[in-house]
């Protein structure tokens, strides 16, 4: 029934006006398309509707292809809402207000500013309905966003200006939105439609960065006239149906910025202060990424990690919810956001002793250069441009080296205890960075060659001899530097079973913002020193080095890559005893180093998180769906 309706409607329109004959006119394409209620159109509106928006064409601020001419100019209704004859009206009454723009989305948002108070409509939710006409909504005075925004696109084609509708149902909170995007200087470009905000300051962008494309009902769509992608999935009459209007899927779009998910339990969202925490992540990274706070307990989180689908996600936890069935919970559920074995996104626990400490963590963007360094393991000279001292077993029993300001290398030794090496080089150098190996537990840092060790006495870091009791205790200096800690071979000091332990010790007297350790026993040792090799000399931040050491682990188990049942053993091992604190998207790195391609190997290949990323020219690459791993094709 519909074919012989356009049959009639276009040949009768193009005897009328043979102008707009041709391998296709626009008056056989607009009803090609047109939907099957509308017809039989009036010979009159078809071909007034045609050389109207031809004219505006003509005299538009910007030309553009015929696509889009077609698509987002000629149509007379935007999503099937009545017939209204407004374009004669709406470029008489609004042509003049343009006559200064330069282009098309200057003319719109100048539009979107002064149209409203002329026609006397305005936002309402007491409006008849979502898809009301521009007529019916100028004669009741009111309009929901989907009114609003149809408006503003007949005001625009009506001045030739492409115009189309964006829309969705968000994914976190309840509801639906709909704005407007117009086409200038060959872009779509994104107006609020009746909320005078400009493209940078748009309230619903944050929320449409969360859309989840896995989903359909979940997913952004932008109208168009012909048959497009898909179908726009909205609740003007059905709620949660698919609707007749064709569409574009604009999802990605929208979330060109990554997604930062901050996970807070009902407890600690109870406490203003530990609520605060979740707050300062947001507004730190808030220019950098869209910022999602959830509140929920750790076992509903997934749910939500899910829908938005986040590369970064950090978990504020009070000290009490900090426990080994914790990490096991978040690393678990880290791997299972979608259907491969790896993690989804690069996180972190901020927490602390108290909510201070956790505050200074989450508002802190110290140290994102790294300067001077303390280790108890072997680093080479050149490792810090700054000051650095390294005291360790791979040295003759006694030995340590130390580097100064100006590059010069001293190396001494000590029949002492080494744990005052260590108090004296803290308190002179204030390091930004430790590096740490050898015997601990979650009460002691144990020295190289066992000649003492660092444990927490009221509060703070204190060097004492070993065996206890055979010398005097120097508590380390309070220092004035924040810190990154990577105990790559250290045992049991990542985790927290008193609200005095090591860890819990670091990040407020020590003032470390970022901390990377075991909460197990290390006897394999893998993340832990892969995180090394990425952070130290690759030149990526310690979040992403962890996250490399943790996805290189998961790819190694998951492709059978071990010799022997005791490097499976290790690696199994290792995936489930080591934990990260600290803001994840904080970028704390070794100056004068970039991750390279050209470093890389199939051992320890380079990593992107965003996994669309192009592969290098020459490169072998291993694809999944949170990260890319690329190393040198050799032949």
């Amino acid at each position: 029934m519909k074919s012989f309706w356009i049959t009639i409607a276009v040949f009768a329109a193009l005897l009328r006006f043979p102008a707009f004959a041709g391998p296709e006119s626009d008056a056989e394409f607009l009803l090609k398309y047109a939907p099957e209620r509308d017809l039989p159109l009036p010979e009159e509106y078809v071909t007034e509707n045609c050389r109207l928006a031809a004219a505006a064409r003509e005299t538009a601020i910007e030309k553009y292809p015929d696509e889009i001419y077609r698509e987002y100019v000629l149509p007379y209704s935007v999503i099937r809402e009545e017939r209204d004859d407004w374009r004669r009206e709406f470029r008489d009454r609004f042509l003049p207000l343009i006559s200064g723009c330069t282009n098309a989305y200057e003319a719109a948002v100048l539009l979107d500013r002064r149209i409203w108070d002329e026609i006397g409509v305005h936002y309402n939710v007491k409006r008849d309905k979502a898809r009301q006409s521009p007529r019916h909504s100028m004669r009741i005075g009111m309009a929901s966003c989907t009114g609003i925004s149809i408006i503003l696109i007949d005001v625009c084609r009506a001045l030739g200006i492409p115009a189309r509708l964006v829309g969705c149902c968000w994914t976190t909170i309840p509801g639906n939105h709909s704005w407007v995007e117009v086409w200038s200087e060959g872009a779509w470009h994104v107006v609020a439609s009746g909320e005078k905000e400009r493209e940078d300051n748009i309230w619903f962008l944050e929320y449409a960065a969360l859309a989840d494309a896995s989903r359909p009902d979940r997913r952004i769509y932008a109208s168009r006239w012909s048959p497009g992608e898909t179908r726009f999935w909205q609740t003007w009459d059905r709620p949660g149906c698919v609707s007749d209007v064709p569409a574009d899927d604009v999802t990605a779009k929208y979330r060109t910025r990554p997604v930062y998910a901050i996970v807070i339990s009902p407890e600690a969202a109870a406490d203003k202060e530990w609520k605060a925490v979740a707050g300062a992540l947001k507004e730190k990274h808030s220019a950098d990424a869209w910022c999602a706070v959830f509140e929920t307990p750790l076992g509903d989180a997934a749910e939500s990690l899910r829908a938005v689908k986040p590369r970064y996600a950090a978990f504020v936890m009070k000290p009490d919810e900090v426990r080994e069935a914790a990490y096991l919970s978040i690393k678990s559920m880290m791997r299972s956001l979608d259907d491969d074995p790896f993690d989804d996104a690069v996180y972190g626990i901020v927490t602390g002793p108290d909510a201070a400490t956790a505050m200074r963590i989450a508002s802190s963007s110290e140290p994102q250069t790294l300067e001077r360094m303390l280790a108890t393991t072997g680093v080479g000279e050149d490792v810090v441009q700054g000051p650095v001292a390294v005291i360790s077993d791979a040295f003759p029993k006694g030995e340590y080296w130390e580097k100064d300001s100006s590059g010069a290398v001293t190396r001494n030794s000590t029949t002492g205890v080494t744990s005052r090496v260590f108090a004296d080089a803290w308190a002179r150098l204030d390091p930004d960075v430790l590096l740490t190996s050898s015997h601990a537990t979650e009460r002691n840092l144990e020295m190289p060659f066992s000649r003492g060790a660092v444990v927490v006495k009221d509060g703070r870091f204190v060097a004492v001899t070993w065996p206890f009791g055979t010398g005097e205790d120097a508590p380390l200096a309070a220092p004035q530097r924040e810190k990154a800690w990577l105990a790559a071979g250290n045992c049991l000091i990542a985790n927290h079973n008193a609200p005095d332990d090591m860890v819990m010790t670091a990040l407020s007297f020590g003032k470390v913002n970022q901390f990377a350790g075991y909460f197990k026993p290390t006897w394999f040792g893998f993340v832990g020193w892969t995180s090394w090799r990425y952070f130290g000399s690759r030149g990526y931040s310690l979040a992403e080095s962890y996250y490399a050491a943790n996805q290189l682990l998961l790819r190694k188990l998951a492709a059978g890559d071990w010799k022997d049942e005791k490097e499976k053993a290790g690696l199994e091992w290792d995936r489930d005893a080591t934990i990260f604190y600290g803001d994840p998207m904080l970028n704390v790195r070794f100056p004068g180093r970039k991750p390279s391609v050209k470093d890389a190997d199939t051992e320890f290949p380079a990593i992107s998180t965003d996994p669309d990323i192009a592969v290098p020219e020459g490169c072998d690459a291993f694809r999944a769906d949170d990260f890319i791993l690329f190393w040198p094709r050799t032949y």
